[in-house]
């Protein structure tokens, strides 16, 4: 519960401070970072939809999972339910009461799924990927719709699906993707991680 209660405790200081997003800085990407690349789409109307794509780095798998639970759930929340609080509570479950049943009976138990994680401290990495895999399930369809394309240590974000089927001018750049290839990718590496942070920056879109 301690660690719960931390990661609460740092979520919505940086929500009020309005700092949560700082953790999607290129600058924050250093060895031993948790990357998670993530699609935002949303807006009021046809004629206002923007579309980020960018990619975040966290402390751990379970700090990114205290960030949805006190920052990005209660964000989404509170677009789709059109409250537009200011700034907006970092418990999400102030938003349930809005949803039609079966909608919030899956907000509830991925918010259940999340705190059971930051509970018991430790977690595999099947445990976090099956909550994000719920996370996408639960918020492909609200607005905006939140989808998580890849996550997981610098490599095995960059090695995944999702960059591995990206266009020809959105691929890995052949210098980074050998190293790679060949497992001598080394976070540690300072060149290495240039590169690496490079490429995030390029596929920001906004």
């Amino acid at each position: 519960m301690k660690y719960f209660e931390r990661m609460k405790k740092k979520w919505e200081r940086r929500v009020k401070l309005g700092k949560a997003g700082d953790c999607f800085d290129p600058g924050q990407l250093e060895p031993g970072k948790f990357c998670v690349h993530l699609a935002d789409c949303g807006g009021e109307s046809m004629a206002s939809v923007s579309e980020i794509e960018t990619t975040g780095f966290f402390d751990s798998g379970l700090d990114f999972l205290g960030f949805l639970r006190f920052a990005e759930v209660p964000r989404i929340l509170d677009e789709d339910t059109q409250t537009y609080q200011q700034p907006f509570p970092a418990v999400a479950d102030f938003y349930l009461e809005k949803y039609e049943t079966d909608q919030r009976e899956q907000i509830d138990q991925l918010l259940g799924q999340i705190d059971k994680c930051l509970i018991s401290w430790t977690v595999t990495k099947e445990v976090v990927s099956n909550v994000l895999n719920d996370f996408n399930s639960t918020f492909m369809s609200t607005n905006p719709e939140v989808q998580l394309l890849s996550w997981g240590s610098v490599s095995e974000t960059l090695t995944s699906p999702y960059f591995k089927e990206a266009d020809e001018d959105q691929e890995v750049p052949p210098e980074l993707q050998k190293l790679l290839d060949t497992s001598k990718f080394d976070e540690d590496n300072i060149d290495h991680l240039a590169l690496a942070r490079e490429f995030f920056e390029s596929r920001f879109a906004a």
